[in-house]
């Protein structure tokens, strides 16, 4: 089973059970950029700071066993952890993939 999320992009498409996100205004399916909308709108954020959705906004982090604070930007995405393999096609396109990239 696979336990890593992967970061969706704006423009896939994910359906839920919109009883999990009453309140938000989204349908049951939606592109991952109409979610990233709503969640904006609920918030209250205004233009400048909807940035934190796309290019990221400046900030300082302070990681685990770092010795600093370090500068860079920080911003918001969607991720999506598969539950299990739906077919054994899935694996074997995985395992096509991970070939491919030890290629390069």
């Amino acid at each position: 089973m696979d336990n890593e999320f992967h970061r969706l992009h704006h423009y896939e498409v994910v359906s839920i059970n919109t009883e999990n996100l009453d309140s938000l205004d989204v349908s049951d399916t939606f592109k991952v950029i109409q979610l990233l909308e709503a969640i904006k709108e609920l918030v209250g954020l205004e233009t400048a700071e909807s940035s934190l959705f796309d290019k990221g906004i400046e900030c300082e982090v302070l990681r685990f066993r770092a010795n600093s604070w370090r500068r860079g930007k920080v911003r918001l995405s969607l991720e999506f952890r598969p539950d299990e393999n739906e077919s054994p096609l899935e694996d074997f396109a995985k395992e096509l993939q991970d070939t491919e990239v030890h290629k390069c």
